[in-house]
């Protein structure tokens, strides 16, 4: 619910269509002769008209009618008819919300709002449930949803995290926030002796918050004559929890952050930091693929908002 009075707020705000979607899991495979199969098509379609009717009350409750909206239900795995019905409606931003499962709860039952978010065909925005924050939290985010006052935009140089840089400028101009420009020098681990690095660590690590600072400041000159209030931090340690720490402590109210796309075997192994800050941060993160845009539009406006 919570992340649909996000969506409708954004919707009325753009004056986007808001599609209400809603995704009934596979009925579990029977290793029974075919005939057992023969009742589960017309109550598969039962459920899915009931929970049609149940979406549309609920669309009206919520007074979503003055937006053009729409409500659907589909069957099948969750991620997957998102993402193709975000494609086939040309959608512009989902919005879902996630429960922040960790460790071997979210190993093994998965995330649908990570499978939506590595193959997503355009940004996703992810709203922590308001349950897993501290009281004083959920009383401020509860009042103003939408206060994106300040966004934080997770860098690493690279081309990909200019891709969220770019959309975060967007999100500011729009929200008139300060982007706090946020990088993270991880201390260099090695298979050495202590001597070796005793030696070299403290010098690596120099060099490195050299070089980041060096590119914050090429970056703050650039962005200077976006209109737009910017601040800098280079912090040192994990990247996912050096970003959760400045979150609190900067009362950051927006995440902005590009992915990598990695998928298979490459993501299981070396893991995802955009979907560890979505599983983590108190606050909602605003993910951008880093694909090329589907079409490019003069003035960016979000058209359309999937739920």
């Amino acid at each position: 619910m919570k992340t649909l009075r996000v969506a409708k707020l954004l919707a009325e705000r753009w004056r986007a269509q808001l599609d209400l979607l809603h995704v009934i899991p596979p009925l579990p495979s029977t290793s029974t002769l075919y005939p057992a199969m023969l009742p589960i098509a017309p109550s598969a379609r039962r459920t899915a008209s009931a929970d049609l009717k149940r979406l549309k009350d609920f669309a009206f409750e919520q007074s979503v009618q003055p937006l053009p909206y729409s409500c659907t239900i589909r069957l099948g795995a969750a991620g997957e008819e998102i993402n193709e019905i975000a494609r086939k409606t040309s959608t512009d931003l989902i919005t879902i919300a996630t429960r922040g499962y960790t460790g071997l709860k979210y190993a093994f039952l998965g995330s649908t709002t990570a499978q939506v978010m590595r193959t997503a065909p355009c940004p996703v925005l992810v709203v922590r449930e308001v349950e897993y924050l501290s009281a004083k939290e959920r009383a401020r985010r509860g009042r103003t949803p939408l206060g994106f006052k300040k966004v934080l935009v997770p860098l690493d140089f690279s081309e990909c995290s200019r891709v969220g840089l770019d959309y975060a400028l967007g999100v500011a101009r729009e929200f008139r926030s300060s982007l706090l420009l946020f990088h993270c020098v991880v201390p260099p681990t090695y298979a050495l002796g202590a001597g070796h690095t005793a030696l070299a660590g403290p010098k690596l690590i120099a060099s490195q918050q050299e070089f980041a600072q060096d590119e914050m400041e090429n970056l703050y000159r650039e962005l200077d004559k976006k209109s737009v209030e910017i601040e800098m931090l280079v912090g040192l340690g994990s990247p996912v929890e050096q970003i959760n720490e400045c979150i609190r402590r900067q009362g950051v109210d927006l995440v902005v952050t590009s992915t990598h796309g990695r998928t298979g075997l490459k993501r299981l192994f070396i893991g995802s930091t955009a979907e560890q800050i979505v599983r983590h941060a108190i606050c909602p993160v605003l993910v951008v693929p880093n694909r090329p845009p589907r079409r490019r539009r003069e003035n960016s406006v979000v058209k359309r908002v999937s739920e």
